[in-house]
């Protein structure tokens, strides 16, 4: 199977599941906070199924070409942070990730990688945890601190 076929099956599966997930179990809206946990998530997923679909389509109208092995930083990336989630937690995995996209994939100068590490940091912690109050996990490490 092509690699411009792989990618929209595994982006339209995760926006289905994401979608029935912030659903069944989360809730999007509350009548008087406003967005609860489930609100990204569902609000990720709508638009993500049908850019998948779309994706999908077209993937088997191109022709198959080789994709260069730097393309793949972000998927290892992103396959490293999420074991990560059960170590150090979610918000220093989302870091590391972030690090590695914007240093070593964009090849950002140090000064643009710390203040984009600020800036996702303060969204992270300020707009998820604390307005939208989403319950992250905190792996083993942070749990061994907390606890």
């Amino acid at each position: 199977m092509k690699t411009k076929t792989i990618i929209p099956l595994f982006t339209l599966a995760l926006g289905v599941f994401w979608l029935i997930y912030g659903l069944a179990n989360h809730g999007f809206w509350h009548p008087v906070r406003g967005p609860i946990t489930g609100f990204v998530p569902i609000l990720v997923s709508i638009p993500l199924i049908p850019v998948s679909i779309f994706g999908l389509i077209r993937s088997f109208k191109e022709k198959d070409s080789p994709e260069p092995l730097e393309s793949w930083t972000i998927v290892l990336a992103a396959g490293i942070a999420f074991f990560l989630v059960f170590i150090v937690g979610m918000i220093i995995a989302l870091m590391i990730f972030a690090f590695i996209w914007i240093r070593i994939y964009e090849k950002a100068t140090w000064k643009q990688t710390i203040i984009s590490l600020i800036v996702t940091f303060g969204i992270l912690y300020g707009v998820f945890y604390h307005w939208l109050m989403v319950p992250f996990p905190n792996g083993i490490i942070l749990d061994a601190f907390l606890n």
